[in-house]
């Protein structure tokens, strides 16, 4: 994995939360090919779906990845929420970058662990 110069983050800000077409893992896949010029989409199941009935990723949602404790650029974040629904992110810059219902949101780790009762860290098998 080569390092390259860090992005700005400004041309994501503007992305809009759609259950049906536009949600949190569609957009770590446009934010991984914008941010690092990968395609994320082998590593997610489901993704040309709408979201599951409660309207959040599967807990069988990340495939093809490593679990890592330590997150790096370009390592996808799976939160877990108090409800036990799932969301994921995209950790870049030491802060983990996704998309909510209020539109996107660029948080640190400890920010995250204070919304979400567990977070896990997987590596793409084919990007690091």
């Amino acid at each position: 994995f080569e390092r390259l110069a860090m992005k700005s983050i400004d041309p994501l800000l503007d992305r809009q939360h759609d259950r049906e077409n536009y949600h949190c893992v569609h957009f770590v896949i446009e934010a991984g090919k914008y941010l690092f010029g990968y395609d994320f989409t082998d590593n997610f199941l489901g993704l040309a779906n709408p979201l599951d009935s409660n309207g959040h990723p599967s807990r069988h949602t990340v495939k093809n990845s490593d679990k890592t404790q330590i997150p790096i650029d370009g390592t996808v974040v799976l939160m877990t929420k108090l409800d036990n629904r799932l969301h994921v992110g995209l950790y870049y810059a030491g802060r983990v970058l996704h998309l909510s219902k209020s539109g996107v949101r660029y948080q640190s780790i400890r920010q995250l662990q204070r919304e979400y009762k567990r977070l896990r860290f997987y590596n793409a098998k084919n990007f690091h």
